[in-house]
C-alpha cells in the first residue's frame, strides 16, 4: 500500500523552428523576379530585426532559409524569395530578405509586413478564449521535506528528497513555459526552499485576475513513495469527479438566483473535470514520449488531494516517480533524467494549451 499523505530545463529543442527552416526551403523554388520591390534604404541585420520584432530567429546559412517565431506564430522565409509562409500554411508576398555582403538582413518594408502578420494573429487570439495563466506548484519545501528515499546504490549512499526533486522539475518547467509563452502569466508557488502552506498555494491560483475569455491551469509537481519498495513509475492525478465543491462565487450565484446557481455550478464542475482529465492525459503522453522504458506509466488517476480539491480551475498533480524505489531514486538523482521528466511535463502542458484553445476558439461575446 502506498503511503498515505495529505497533498496539497532548459526548454526542449524548438522543433517548430527547425521545421520552419525545412519548410522555408521550398520557398527557394519561387523566382525572385516576382518580388514587389520595397524601399531600398539600409537593410537591418537579421539579429537587430529579430530584436525589434521581439521574435526568435532561426537561420540556416547552408540552405539560406529560416524563420521568425513570436508568441507561438512562425514565419518562414528564404533568402531572395518574395514568398513567405506564415504558420507553415499561409503564403504571402514579402520584400525579399537580402545578403549584400554583410549577412542576412531585412528591409523596413519587410519588417513592417512581418510585424503586421504577427500583430494580426496575436489580436485574433486575444479575442478568443485562451489559457492566460499557468501556475506551477513544486510540492512541499522548507520544513516539509516530503518523501525521503535512502538507499545503498553501487556501494554508495543515496539520499533523495521529494521537495528538492519537485523544485528542480518545477523550475525547469517554469523556465521553459516562460520562454514558450512570453505573453502569458507563468507563475510558481515557490522558487527556493520555502514552505508556502497548502492554502497559500491554491489562493495564489484562485486570486489570479482573469478576463471573461481567459482561463488558468494548475500543475502541482511531486515525487512518490510507497511501503512497497518495488513500486515505481509516474502518474498524474485529477480531482475525483464524485467530489462536489462550490465554484460559482457568491456574487455570481446571487445574480443567477438560487434556482440557477446550482445548475451553473454543476456545469462548471463538469467542465473543470473534463479539462483536468485532458490535461492529465496530455502530460502523461508527454512523459511517456520522453521517458520511454526508463520508468513505467502508472496511468491517470482520481483522488481528492488538497490542491486539486481547492483550486477552482483545471488542475492536476504529477507524481514523477518513487523515491522509495532504489532504481528510480537513482534516476531521480540524475540531472539528465530530471531534464527528460521536465520536458515531458512541459510538452504535455503546451499540447493541452493548444488543444484547449483550438476547441474553445469561438470569439468571446
Amino acid at each position: 500500500m502506498e503511503r498515505p499523505r495529505q497533498r496539497a530545463f532548459a526548454p526542449p529543442s524548438h522543433r517548430g523552428f527547425v521545421a520552419a527552416c525545412y519548410l522555408g526551403a521550398i520557398l527557394l523554388a519561387v523566382p525572385p523576379v516576382l518580388a514587389a520591390p520595397g524601399p531600398r534604404g539600409a537593410p537591418l541585420p537579421a539579429a537587430e530585426a529579430a530584436a525589434r520584432l521581439k521574435a526568435r530567429l532561426c537561420w540556416d546559412p547552408l540552405t539560406a532559409t529560416g524563420s521568425l517565431e513570436r508568441n507561438g506564430n512562425a514565419l518562414s522565409f528564404a533568402l531572395g524569395s518574395p514568398i513567405a509562409l506564415f504558420r507553415y500554411t499561409e503564403a504571402f508576398v514579402l520584400d525579399p530578405p537580402r545578403d549584400e555582403g554583410a549577412g542576412l538582413a531585412f528591409s523596413e518594408a519587410a519588417l513592417a509586413t512581418i510585424e503586421e502578420r504577427f500583430s494580426q494573429a496575436e489580436a485574433a487570439r486575444a479575442a478568443r478564449f485562451s489559457v492566460a495563466a499557468i501556475l506551477i506548484d513544486p510540492g512541499h519545501g522548507g520544513k516539509d521535506s516530503g518523501a525521503v528515499g535512502e538507499h545503498l546504490v553501487g556501494g554508495k549512499r543515496l539520499r533523495v528528497v521529494e521537495k528538492d526533486i519537485a523544485l528542480k522539475l518545477s523550475l525547469r518547467v517554469y523556465d521553459a513555459l516562460r520562454t514558450r509563452f512570453p505573453d502569458r502569466r507563468i507563475l510558481i508557488t515557490r522558487s527556493g526552499d520555502s514552505y508556502p502552506s497548502l492554502e497559500e498555494r491554491v489562493a495564489m491560483a484562485n486570486e489570479v485576475s482573469l478576463a471573461s475569455n481567459e482561463a488558468i491551469i494548475y500543475v502541482s509537481i511531486h515525487a512518490n513513495a510507497s511501503f512497497n519498495k518495488n513500486a515505481r513509475g509516474y502518474e498524474v492525478w485529477y480531482l475525483n469527479p464524485e467530489y462536489r465543491r462550490t465554484l460559482v462565487d457568491g456574487a455570481a450565484a446571487a445574480r443567477a438566483g438560487e434556482d440557477i446557481a446550482p445548475i451553473l455550478n454543476a456545469m462548471l464542475e463538469e467542465e473543470f473535470t473534463t479539462e483536468s482529465i485532458l490535461l492529465a492525459r496530455h502530460i502523461m503522453n508527454g512523459l511517456g514520449a520522453r521517458i520511454g522504458a526508463d520508468s513505467p506509466n502508472r496511468g491517470v488517476r482520481a483522488e481528492e488531494w488538497f490542491v486539486v480539491r481547492n483550486a477552482k480551475m483545471p488542475s492536476v498533480l504529477v507524481e514523477a516517480g518513487f523515491v522509495t524505489n532504489p532504481e528510480e531514486a537513482a534516476l531521480l538523482a540524475n540531472e539528465d533524467y530530471l531534464r527528460k521528466l521536465a520536458e515531458g511535463i512541459y510538452t504535455g502542458i503546451v499540447d493541452f494549451v493548444g488543444y484547449f484553445e483550438s476547441m474553445k476558439g469561438v470569439p468571446a461575446p
